[in-house]
């Protein structure tokens, strides 16, 4: 089974790629950058150049070529943006995916009418600028689809996140790292 990690906004920054690289896992990374931009100095910075860079719906149709390339079953797991081009993609028939994880994807707001085909778990955070509650609730029902809300702020998995927590992001990482074993 392929785990394909689908990164935030900040790309495939060593920082975050260190933790799959720890685990001993083999993955498959995708960002929503054709190159790998400089280290960014905090969120919003990361953001105006995500959308400057063609924003979530270049970063979907990317992660849906290259989901639609692959041949062997696939471990999905997103963060933020990343979720929410999971997400995006969730609707697409005849695709590998064995499961997905997707972290704090608050985007996924503007994609409620969408209904995954696939296992999905989505753990939303903390957010000031929505209501996760509303839109848990405009999720609720929906086949294939587990979701939880933890109390961190989002970010909390991205070591250059100013949302980060160490001790919930050690947690999530070994529940990714046992889920992924699991499936194989």
């Amino acid at each position: 089974m392929q785990l394909v990690i689908v990164t935030d906004i900040f790309g495939a920054q060593p920082e975050v790629l260190l933790q799959f690289d720890q685990s001993g896992l083999d993955y498959l990374c995708v960002q929503p950058y054709d190159h790998q931009p400089l280290s960014f100095s905090d969120d919003h910075e990361a953001y105006q150049y995500f959308v400057a860079h063609g924003g979530l719906e270049a970063y979907s149709k990317k992660l849906g070529e290259v989901l639609k390339a692959q041949t062997e079953p696939v471990f999905l797991v997103g963060f933020s943006a990343g979720a929410a081009a999971c997400w995006a993609n969730l609707v697409l028939e005849h695709l590998t995916i064995e499961h997905c994880v997707g972290f704090y994807g608050g985007q996924i707001r503007q994609m409620t009418h969408l209904q995954p085909l696939y296992p999905t778990e989505l753990i939303f955070a903390e957010e000031t600028h929505f209501s996760v509650s509303e839109l848990m609730d405009a999720l609720t029902g929906k086949t294939n689809l587990q979701q939880s809300l933890v109390p961190y702020s989002h970010g909390f998995m991205n070591l250059l996140s100013k949302g980060y927590h160490a001790e919930a992001a050690a947690v999530y990482w070994d529940k990714i790292k046992a889920g992924y074993l699991s499936s194989l």
